[in-house]
């Protein structure tokens, strides 16, 4: 699937997972926050969809998609980034 497709069906998951997503211009990385209660989701126009594809599936590793129907190279997109989490996490947990 090319990176502007896999863009648009990850950022229509976190709308549905109750996120705004929002692609602006700017100097600025992408990222999430919440403010004032709505959860944002900030794209940066002038960085490549493969960025903002990483970004969301970053994002959404961190959610619950599981009850969300996702297309299954959206879902795997999104798995790779839970298991790279993952194990990210358990090397923190054995480190002294």
């Amino acid at each position: 699937m090319k990176a502007e497709k896999l863009v648009q069906h990850l950022s229509e998951a976190a709308r549905r997972l109750g996120f705004k997503v929002r692609t602006e211009e700017g100097n600025f990385e992408g990222g999430s926050c919440v403010f004032a209660a709505e959860r944002i989701v900030f794209l940066n126009r002038r960085e490549t969809h493969e960025e903002r594809a990483e970004l969301l599936g970053r994002l959404l590793a961190g959610e619950k998609v599981e009850e969300l129907y996702l297309l299954p190279e959206v879902r795997a997109y999104v798995e790779r980034f839970a298991a790279d989490a993952a194990r990210t996490q358990e090397q923190e947990n054995r480190e002294p």
